[in-house]
């Protein structure tokens, strides 16, 4: 029985997460053609703001912004380093891509 319990409590992971990666390299090259899409993008988090609202993210093709903060939600200090999948829309400020994150996978964790 507690196998059983143990087998419900695993989650999939959400199927946003499932759809086709686009490199950075691609997004910044032409931002216009991203605006206001929703993307996969997976990379390293190379920096992290101290409240967590906000990463910096690498794919070795490049990096981008991803701000949190409009959907109410941070990562922890401690995931700076790891490797991350987000979901999100891309957006264009200054004529700069960055990407509004909605969810972040980190190993088997999910933050939304």
């Amino acid at each position: 029985m507690v196998a059983a319990l143990a087998c419900l409590a695993v989650a999939a992971d959400p199927e946003e997460l499932e759809g086709e990666v686009v490199e950075i390299q691609d997004i910044i090259e032409d931002p216009s053609s991203f605006e206001g899409k929703m993307v996969v993008i997976q990379g390293r988090i190379e920096r992290i703001c101290p409240a967590g609202c906000w990463f910096i993210i690498d794919d070795k093709t490049g990096n981008l912004y991803v701000d949190l903060f409009p959907n109410d939600f941070a990562l922890p200090q401690n995931k700076r380093g790891s490797e991350a999948v987000v979901y999100g829309k891309v957006s264009i400020r200054d004529g700069d891509p960055y990407m509004i994150g909605e969810i972040v996978k980190i190993g088997k964790e999910i933050y939304r």
